[in-house]
Protein backbone atom coordinates (compact mmCIF):
# COMPACT_ATOMS: atom_id res chain seq x y z
CA UNK A 1 0.00 0.00 0.00
CA UNK A 2 1.31 3.24 -0.94
CA UNK A 3 2.20 5.01 2.71
CA UNK A 4 0.95 8.76 2.51
CA UNK A 5 2.06 12.46 4.35
CA UNK A 6 0.07 11.15 7.11
CA UNK A 7 0.68 7.75 7.63
CA UNK A 8 4.47 9.08 8.55
CA UNK A 9 3.54 11.99 10.80
CA UNK A 10 1.35 9.44 12.76
CA UNK A 11 4.28 7.09 13.02
CA UNK A 12 6.75 10.23 13.99
CA UNK A 13 4.30 11.15 15.97
CA UNK A 14 4.76 14.50 14.49
CA UNK A 15 1.90 16.93 12.60
CA UNK A 16 1.92 16.49 8.92
CA UNK A 17 2.94 20.26 8.37
CA UNK A 18 6.01 19.35 10.81
CA UNK A 19 6.42 16.05 7.96
CA UNK A 20 6.19 18.13 5.07
CA UNK A 21 9.04 21.25 6.26
CA UNK A 22 11.23 18.12 6.70
CA UNK A 23 11.37 16.73 3.21
CA UNK A 24 10.92 19.70 1.72
CA UNK A 25 14.23 21.13 3.17
CA UNK A 26 12.51 23.86 5.26
CA UNK A 27 12.98 22.38 8.77
CA UNK A 28 15.39 24.54 9.56
CA UNK A 29 15.07 25.15 13.51
CA UNK A 30 13.64 21.21 13.77
CA UNK A 31 15.78 19.45 16.20
CA UNK A 32 18.06 16.91 14.26
CA UNK A 33 16.41 13.62 15.99
CA UNK A 34 13.25 14.40 14.69
CA UNK A 35 14.63 15.41 10.80
CA UNK A 36 16.54 11.87 11.00
CA UNK A 37 13.68 10.11 12.44
CA UNK A 38 11.22 11.49 9.75
CA UNK A 39 13.85 10.75 6.75
CA UNK A 40 14.48 7.60 8.35
CA UNK A 41 10.35 6.56 8.01
CA UNK A 42 10.04 7.99 4.49
CA UNK A 43 13.19 5.76 3.19
CA UNK A 44 11.58 3.06 4.81
CA UNK A 45 8.75 3.09 2.90
CA UNK A 46 10.00 4.72 -0.26
CA UNK A 47 7.82 7.69 0.39
CA UNK A 48 7.22 9.55 -3.34
CA UNK A 49 5.11 12.97 -2.93
CA UNK A 50 2.05 12.67 -4.68
CA UNK A 51 2.30 14.83 -7.37
CA UNK A 52 -1.41 15.35 -8.00
CA UNK A 53 -2.25 16.25 -4.65
CA UNK A 54 0.75 18.78 -4.54
CA UNK A 55 -0.75 20.18 -7.85
CA UNK A 56 -4.19 21.03 -6.30
CA UNK A 57 -2.62 22.85 -4.03
CA UNK A 58 -0.06 24.72 -5.93
CA UNK A 59 -1.80 25.06 -8.89
CA UNK A 60 0.92 23.79 -10.57
CA UNK A 61 1.80 19.86 -12.33
CA UNK A 62 5.37 20.54 -12.58
CA UNK A 63 4.46 18.93 -16.14
CA UNK A 64 5.67 21.03 -19.84
CA UNK A 65 3.99 20.19 -22.93
CA UNK A 66 5.99 19.74 -26.57
CA UNK A 67 4.55 19.05 -29.77
CA UNK A 68 6.36 17.82 -32.75
CA UNK A 69 5.36 17.11 -36.25
CA UNK A 70 7.67 14.43 -36.74
CA UNK A 71 9.24 12.44 -34.11
CA UNK A 72 10.41 9.86 -36.70
CA UNK A 73 12.73 12.81 -38.28
CA UNK A 74 15.97 12.73 -36.27
CA UNK A 75 16.52 16.31 -35.84
CA UNK A 76 12.84 16.70 -33.70
CA UNK A 77 13.90 13.59 -31.81
CA UNK A 78 17.39 14.83 -30.86
CA UNK A 79 15.34 18.00 -30.04
CA UNK A 80 12.67 16.67 -27.59
CA UNK A 81 15.72 14.84 -25.65
CA UNK A 82 17.51 18.21 -25.42
CA UNK A 83 14.07 19.69 -24.44
CA UNK A 84 13.69 17.08 -21.97
CA UNK A 85 17.20 17.48 -20.16
CA UNK A 86 16.15 20.90 -19.60
CA UNK A 87 12.80 20.15 -17.91
CA UNK A 88 14.21 17.82 -15.72
CA UNK A 89 16.97 19.57 -14.97
CA UNK A 90 14.73 22.38 -13.26
CA UNK A 91 12.93 19.60 -12.05
CA UNK A 92 10.01 19.40 -14.65
CA UNK A 93 8.35 16.28 -16.31
CA UNK A 94 7.86 16.23 -20.14
CA UNK A 95 4.40 15.30 -21.70
CA UNK A 96 5.46 14.51 -25.89
CA UNK A 97 3.00 14.52 -28.67
CA UNK A 98 3.75 13.65 -32.29
CA UNK A 99 1.41 15.40 -34.29
CA UNK A 100 2.45 13.34 -37.12
CA UNK A 101 2.30 16.63 -39.22
CA UNK A 102 -1.81 16.38 -39.13
CA UNK A 103 -3.14 20.16 -37.70
CA UNK A 104 -5.90 18.88 -36.53
CA UNK A 105 -4.27 16.09 -34.19
CA UNK A 106 -2.03 19.43 -33.28
CA UNK A 107 -5.23 21.01 -32.19
CA UNK A 108 -6.11 17.96 -30.46
CA UNK A 109 -2.80 17.72 -28.60
CA UNK A 110 -2.82 21.37 -27.31
CA UNK A 111 -6.45 21.09 -25.69
CA UNK A 112 -5.47 17.28 -24.32
CA UNK A 113 -2.19 18.75 -22.73
CA UNK A 114 -4.19 21.33 -21.38
CA UNK A 115 -6.57 19.01 -19.62
CA UNK A 116 -3.74 17.39 -18.20
CA UNK A 117 -3.03 21.18 -16.47
CA UNK A 118 0.29 21.53 -17.97
CA UNK A 119 1.95 24.84 -16.50
CA UNK A 120 3.92 25.09 -20.35
CA UNK A 121 4.06 24.74 -24.17
CA UNK A 122 6.44 24.10 -26.77
CA UNK A 123 4.86 24.04 -30.29
CA UNK A 124 7.33 23.16 -33.21
CA UNK A 125 4.66 23.72 -35.84
CA UNK A 126 3.44 21.14 -38.36
CA UNK A 127 2.04 24.23 -40.92
CA UNK A 128 -0.11 22.23 -43.25
CA UNK A 129 -3.23 24.60 -43.00
CA UNK A 130 -4.15 27.27 -45.19
CA UNK A 131 -3.65 30.92 -43.66
CA UNK A 132 -7.19 31.53 -43.11
CA UNK A 133 -7.38 28.19 -40.92
CA UNK A 134 -3.91 28.62 -39.34
CA UNK A 135 -5.21 32.21 -37.89
CA UNK A 136 -7.94 30.56 -36.14
CA UNK A 137 -5.57 28.68 -34.60
CA UNK A 138 -3.14 31.49 -33.53
CA UNK A 139 -6.17 33.13 -31.78
CA UNK A 140 -6.90 29.80 -29.95
CA UNK A 141 -2.94 29.62 -29.07
CA UNK A 142 -2.91 33.33 -28.22
CA UNK A 143 -5.72 33.37 -25.35
CA UNK A 144 -4.25 30.26 -23.74
CA UNK A 145 -3.08 31.08 -20.23
CA UNK A 146 0.07 29.24 -19.52
CA UNK A 147 3.51 30.33 -20.87
CA UNK A 148 3.73 29.22 -24.75
CA UNK A 149 6.84 28.91 -27.27
CA UNK A 150 7.13 28.60 -30.71
CA UNK A 151 10.06 26.48 -31.39
CA UNK A 152 11.56 26.20 -34.75
CA UNK A 153 8.98 27.53 -36.31
CA UNK A 154 6.25 30.42 -36.66
CA UNK A 155 2.99 30.95 -37.49
CA UNK A 156 2.08 35.12 -38.40
CA UNK A 157 -0.02 36.40 -35.42
CA UNK A 158 1.43 34.73 -32.41
CA UNK A 159 2.17 37.00 -29.49
CA UNK A 160 4.08 34.40 -28.14
CA UNK A 161 8.14 34.41 -27.86
CA UNK A 162 10.06 32.13 -30.55
CA UNK A 163 13.38 30.62 -31.15
CA UNK A 164 14.89 29.32 -34.04
CA UNK A 165 18.04 28.97 -36.34
CA UNK A 166 18.33 31.85 -38.78
CA UNK A 167 16.79 29.44 -41.79
CA UNK A 168 17.15 32.54 -44.67
CA UNK A 169 20.67 32.79 -43.69
CA UNK A 170 21.29 29.21 -43.34
CA UNK A 171 20.14 28.64 -46.97
CA UNK A 172 22.22 31.66 -48.03
CA UNK A 173 24.92 30.53 -46.65
CA UNK A 174 24.57 26.71 -48.25
CA UNK A 175 23.82 28.01 -51.91
CA UNK A 176 27.06 30.87 -51.49
CA UNK A 177 28.93 27.87 -50.36
CA UNK A 178 28.44 25.61 -53.87
CA UNK A 179 28.67 29.46 -55.81
CA UNK A 180 31.98 30.00 -54.39
CA UNK A 181 33.47 26.29 -55.28
CA UNK A 182 32.39 27.66 -58.82
CA UNK A 183 28.77 26.23 -59.59
CA UNK A 184 26.58 27.67 -60.99
CA UNK A 185 23.61 25.39 -62.27
CA UNK A 186 22.59 24.63 -58.42
CA UNK A 187 19.43 23.08 -58.16
CA UNK A 188 17.38 23.34 -54.33
CA UNK A 189 15.26 20.48 -53.05
CA UNK A 190 12.98 22.54 -50.67
CA UNK A 191 10.88 21.45 -47.89
CA UNK A 192 6.58 21.96 -48.21
CA UNK A 193 6.88 25.78 -49.34
CA UNK A 194 3.92 26.23 -47.14
CA UNK A 195 6.22 25.69 -43.81
CA UNK A 196 7.91 28.13 -42.61
CA UNK A 197 11.30 26.49 -42.66
CA UNK A 198 11.13 25.72 -45.97
CA UNK A 199 9.79 28.97 -47.12
CA UNK A 200 13.20 30.99 -45.45
CA UNK A 201 15.47 28.09 -46.43
CA UNK A 202 14.28 28.67 -50.13
CA UNK A 203 14.47 32.15 -49.57
CA UNK A 204 17.97 32.31 -48.89
CA UNK A 205 19.19 29.83 -51.86
CA UNK A 206 17.47 32.72 -54.27
CA UNK A 207 18.80 35.51 -52.06
CA UNK A 208 22.14 34.35 -52.82
CA UNK A 209 21.27 33.41 -56.64
CA UNK A 210 20.38 36.91 -57.09
CA UNK A 211 23.82 38.40 -55.15
CA UNK A 212 26.03 36.53 -57.46
CA UNK A 213 23.65 37.39 -61.12
CA UNK A 214 22.87 33.67 -61.35
CA UNK A 215 19.55 32.97 -62.69
CA UNK A 216 17.18 30.98 -61.06
CA UNK A 217 14.95 28.18 -62.81
CA UNK A 218 12.13 26.99 -62.03
CA UNK A 219 12.95 23.71 -63.14
CA UNK A 220 15.27 23.25 -60.84
CA UNK A 221 13.90 23.77 -57.92
CA UNK A 222 11.70 20.64 -56.46
CA UNK A 223 9.42 20.46 -53.85
CA UNK A 224 10.00 17.76 -50.93
CA UNK A 225 8.11 16.99 -48.18
CA UNK A 226 11.51 16.61 -45.61
CA UNK A 227 11.11 12.75 -46.02
CA UNK A 228 13.85 10.40 -46.85
CA UNK A 229 11.62 9.25 -50.03
CA UNK A 230 10.70 12.83 -50.91
CA UNK A 231 14.68 13.72 -51.62
CA UNK A 232 15.23 10.56 -53.69
CA UNK A 233 12.02 11.35 -56.00
CA UNK A 234 13.13 15.07 -56.28
CA UNK A 235 16.85 14.02 -57.21
CA UNK A 236 15.46 11.42 -59.81
CA UNK A 237 13.78 14.37 -61.28
CA UNK A 238 16.79 17.17 -60.94
CA UNK A 239 18.85 14.56 -62.50
CA UNK A 240 17.42 15.02 -65.73
CA UNK A 241 18.74 18.19 -65.97
CA UNK A 242 22.46 19.83 -66.63
CA UNK A 243 23.13 20.28 -62.91
CA UNK A 244 26.43 20.24 -60.72
CA UNK A 245 24.90 20.84 -57.12
CA UNK A 246 21.79 20.42 -54.86
CA UNK A 247 21.29 22.44 -51.90
CA UNK A 248 18.95 20.13 -50.34
CA UNK A 249 16.94 21.28 -47.16
CA UNK A 250 17.41 19.07 -44.99
CA UNK A 251 19.49 15.99 -43.93
CA UNK A 252 17.28 13.40 -44.57
CA UNK A 253 16.20 13.97 -47.86
CA UNK A 254 19.80 14.36 -48.76
CA UNK A 255 20.24 11.01 -47.68
CA UNK A 256 17.80 10.00 -50.68
CA UNK A 257 19.71 12.66 -52.84
CA UNK A 258 22.57 10.25 -52.33
CA UNK A 259 21.28 7.42 -52.94
CA UNK A 260 19.71 8.54 -56.31
CA UNK A 261 22.77 10.15 -57.44
CA UNK A 262 24.55 6.92 -56.77
CA UNK A 263 22.00 4.62 -58.45
CA UNK A 264 22.43 6.83 -61.60
CA UNK A 265 25.92 5.81 -61.86
CA UNK A 266 27.36 9.37 -60.67
CA UNK A 267 29.39 10.18 -57.55
CA UNK A 268 29.61 12.78 -54.89
CA UNK A 269 31.09 15.31 -55.25
CA UNK A 270 32.92 14.49 -58.86
CA UNK A 271 29.65 14.28 -60.41
CA UNK A 272 27.48 16.18 -57.80
CA UNK A 273 27.79 18.07 -55.00
CA UNK A 274 25.16 18.40 -52.36
CA UNK A 275 24.71 20.47 -49.49
CA UNK A 276 22.26 20.08 -46.27
CA UNK A 277 20.61 21.22 -43.57
CA UNK A 278 20.77 20.34 -39.89
CA UNK A 279 23.52 18.35 -39.20
CA UNK A 280 22.35 15.06 -38.04
CA UNK A 281 24.41 12.62 -36.55
CA UNK A 282 24.48 10.28 -39.41
CA UNK A 283 25.93 13.32 -41.78
CA UNK A 284 29.24 12.39 -40.63
CA UNK A 285 29.48 8.88 -40.80
CA UNK A 286 28.58 8.37 -44.64
CA UNK A 287 30.87 7.15 -46.78
CA UNK A 288 30.88 10.83 -48.00
CA UNK A 289 30.38 12.59 -45.50
CA UNK A 290 27.57 15.39 -45.95
CA UNK A 291 28.65 18.98 -45.91
CA UNK A 292 25.62 20.53 -44.20
CA UNK A 293 24.56 23.39 -42.29
CA UNK A 294 24.65 22.72 -38.87
CA UNK A 295 21.47 23.32 -36.33
CA UNK A 296 22.90 23.41 -32.57
CA UNK A 297 20.16 21.74 -31.36
CA UNK A 298 21.23 21.47 -27.58
CA UNK A 299 21.18 25.44 -27.95
CA UNK A 300 18.07 25.40 -29.62
CA UNK A 301 16.52 23.53 -26.49
CA UNK A 302 17.99 25.52 -23.93
CA UNK A 303 16.95 28.97 -25.66
CA UNK A 304 13.48 27.47 -25.79
CA UNK A 305 13.60 26.45 -22.52
CA UNK A 306 15.08 29.86 -21.08
CA UNK A 307 11.96 31.36 -22.45
CA UNK A 308 9.40 29.17 -20.88
CA UNK A 309 10.86 28.96 -17.65
CA UNK A 310 10.88 32.94 -17.42
CA UNK A 311 6.85 32.54 -18.44
CA UNK A 312 6.98 29.97 -15.39
CA UNK A 313 9.13 31.91 -13.31
CA UNK A 314 7.61 35.32 -13.33
CA UNK A 315 4.67 35.26 -15.87
CA UNK A 316 6.08 37.96 -17.75
CA UNK A 317 7.96 36.04 -20.97
CA UNK A 318 9.96 38.41 -23.64
CA UNK A 319 7.75 38.50 -27.22
CA UNK A 320 11.11 38.58 -28.54
CA UNK A 321 11.72 35.85 -31.44
CA UNK A 322 15.24 34.97 -31.46
CA UNK A 323 17.25 33.49 -34.06
CA UNK A 324 19.87 31.61 -33.55
CA UNK A 325 23.09 31.55 -35.80
CA UNK A 326 23.87 28.88 -38.39
CA UNK A 327 26.86 27.05 -39.05
CA UNK A 328 28.66 25.63 -42.53
CA UNK A 329 29.70 22.61 -41.68
CA UNK A 330 32.48 21.50 -44.34
CA UNK A 331 32.93 17.82 -45.00
CA UNK A 332 33.60 15.78 -48.45
CA UNK A 333 30.19 16.38 -50.52
CA UNK A 334 31.45 19.59 -52.40
CA UNK A 335 33.90 19.85 -54.53
CA UNK A 336 35.96 22.81 -56.00
CA UNK A 337 35.35 22.83 -59.84
CA UNK A 338 36.99 26.19 -60.63
CA UNK A 339 40.56 24.03 -59.91
CA UNK A 340 39.52 22.29 -62.76
CA UNK A 341 38.78 25.13 -65.12
CA UNK A 342 35.21 24.41 -65.84
CA UNK A 343 32.51 26.73 -66.06
CA UNK A 344 29.73 25.31 -64.42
Amino acid sequence: MRRTIVDIAKEANVSVTTVSLVLNDKAKSMPESTITRIKDIAKKYNYKPNHMAVGLVTKKSKTIGLIVPDITNNFFSELAKSVESYCNLHGYTLILSNSNNDSKKERLSVSLLMDRGIDGLLIAFSQTESMEKQSDFVKLLNKLDIPLVALDSYLEGLTCPGVSVHHSLGGYIATKHLIDLGHKKIACITGPKSFYTAERRLKGYFRALEEHEIPSQDNLVKEGNYSYQSGYDATVELLKNDITAIFVSNDLMAYGAYRAIQEQGKTIPDDISIVGFDDLIFSEILTVPLTTIRQQISELGNKAWDLLYQGLSDGTPTKEYLQLEPKLIIRKSTKNILKEGNDA
